[in-house]
């Protein structure tokens, strides 16, 4: 409710929730293998996968980790979308740090072994001689567009894009906006480009709330979780077959899906809305899944 929002949220995250914290080298190995596991999704499922390929993200966020690793790998530009500007000097010069320090280690070719030494040297040189640089103007000189806007008005021509990828972006979709962004990225599309979306549908307040299983918010009626939902990171409570049949109807065939599923005895604990009840209990068992 307050003007600047995001720039409010940022600060509550900053100084009270940790969220924008990674100190530790955790969460960013984490990314950067999870720009191999996508990369690899798009050289096995491509029918004709290029050496200089485009990209496509929804959801830049905080940390752009996942765009710099796929550029490492060989991404010839990288397009990546937001809604607002969460890119930050000091968040990102973080990234950067880590990145160089990773590289100088040989721990980078350990957990990204597709990226490119020409590439790499380049990255630690220009982290070293351009430390002024903000996050847009750096990115920029990767090939990687940092865009704020609707990715539905990107006016990138039809069929020019190798790879789109989301990394726990597409769970702060409301139905409608999914299938046109889906549509959209159709478009976008060749007969042998390749989606790949990790997709988080377990309930986020869970993360920092102990008391509640990651389970909790399929308790509430849609009327009630319009109340309880965050607006500034809404969670749409989609279920995998949702997103699955999301996808078949903007035409995309799905060829791989890896479900990380959680407890059903922390499942039980909850007395299920009525929208939930058609749902199979391993539809409902959903985390986590990786949607290619």
């Amino acid at each position: 409710m307050l003007p600047q929002s995001h720039r409010w949220n940022a600060l509550l995250q900053s100084y009270v929730t940790g969220g924008l914290r990674i100190q530790q080298f955790g969460e960013f190995r984490s990314k950067v293998a999870a720009s191999q596991r996508h990369f690899d999704y798009y050289r096995e499922y491509s029918t004709d996968p290029q050496e200089a390929f485009t990209v496509l993200e929804v959801g830049t966020g905080w940390f752009p980790i996942i765009p710099i690793g796929l550029h490492l790998c060989g991404a010839s530009e990288i397009w990546t979308y937001d809604i607002v500007r969460l890119l930050r000097p000091d968040t990102f010069r973080i990234i950067l740090d880590h990145y160089c320090q990773f590289a100088r280690s040989g721990e980078l070719r350990s957990i990204l072994p597709a990226a490119r030494e020409e590439r790499v040297a380049w990255l630690v040189d220009l982290a070293s001689t351009h430390r002024g640089l903000g996050p847009v103007e750096f990115l920029e000189r990767l090939n990687i567009h940092a865009i704020v806007g609707d990715v539905l008005q990107s006016g990138l021509a039809g069929g020019s894009i190798d790879f789109v990828f989301s990394h726990g972006v597409l769970e702060h979709f409301p139905p409608g906006p999914l299938a046109e962004v889906f549509a959209e990225f159709r478009r976008l599309c060749g007969e042998a480009s390749v989606m790949s979306h990790y997709i988080g549908i377990a309930d986020q307040f869970a993360a920092r709330d102990k008391s509640i299983t990651p389970f909790n918010y399929l308790r509430y009626s849609a009327r009630l979780w319009r109340w309880l939902n965050n607006p500034l990171i809404p969670q749409n409570r989609l279920r995998i077959s949702d997103y699955q049949r999301a996808c078949e109807d903007a035409t995309f065939q799905v060829v791989s899906r890896d479900d990380i599923n959680g407890l059903e005895q922390d499942l039980a604990k909850i007395q299920l809305a009525p929208e939930f009840r058609s749902y199979s209990r391993e539809d409902l068992l959903g985390l986590f899944s990786w949607l290619i």
